[in-house]
């Protein structure tokens, strides 16, 4: 997939390592294939990278095997029921998924630091408008407002050290890797070539520049700290 953007206001992993340091133990809830936290690594004490899936933790797995890193393993786990004691990590992290704002603050330390950033119901609004799609179709729970993530955690008592979001310019280079993309990310439902080609012949009519298929890039950062 073919993808270019204009200038974020942060990157993620630049923004998540300012909260770490070599003694912390870090759990990274969504963890995926384990490519974001790997690169954690060096700057902390112990890791742990959970995901739902299976299939993404064999890749973490993978993943960790071919650089040989040992301070970091994989599990599979619900982020909703976390398998873990009370306060037994320094920093919890997560980057694109679901957030358990009890079950994250109970794994936190004391002025331990929960880092998130996340998708919001702005992103690539002109290509879900083109299938008939808006936030409701993907149901009540699925989009994470950072404002309203923030005023839950303040009421378990957390402090808000930052929110922040961005919203930009975002080019799919070609029509096969809007395509790529509508199969990769969740939807309301499965992405089918056939069913939805009429919506990917309007955005590739109405959405093309020199640049691509012009479309938006929206996210939202919160830092919280367990006081």
């Amino acid at each position: 997939m073919s993808v270019e953007r204009d200038a974020v206001l942060w990157n993620y992993a630049d923004v998540a390592c300012q909260f770490l340091t070599n003694t912390d133990e870090v759990l990274d809830v969504g963890t995926g294939g384990g490519e974001p936290f790997l690169t954690f690594a060096p700057h902390i004490r112990r890791g742990v990278g959970i995901d739902v899936s299976p299939e993404m933790i064999e890749s973490a797995l993978r993943n960790k095997a071919t650089q040989n890193i040992a301070n970091i393993e994989f599990i599979v786990m619900d982020g909703n029921r976390l398998d873990f004691p009370d306060a037994h990590f320094d920093v919890v992290i997560n980057r694109h998924c679901d957030i358990n704002v009890a079950e994250t603050a109970r794994m936190l330390r004391a002025n331990g630091y929960f880092v998130t950033q996340q998708v919001t119901s702005q992103n690539t609004l002109n290509i879900l408008n083109a299938f008939g799609w808006t936030s409701a179709s993907f149901g009540d729970d699925w989009w994470q407002s950072a404002e309203q993530r923030a005023a839950e955690f303040e009421l378990i008592g957390c402090r808000i050290i930052e929110k922040a979001e961005y919203n930009v310019r975002n080019w799919f280079s070609d029509v096969e890797s809007l395509v790529f993309w509508l199969k990769s990310v969740p939807l309301p439902e499965p992405f089918d070539v056939e069913k939805h080609w009429e919506g990917v012949n309007r955005i590739s009519k109405e959405y093309s520049t020199p640049r691509g298929i012009e479309t938006n890039e929206h996210r939202e950062f919160l830092i919280v700290q367990e006081v």
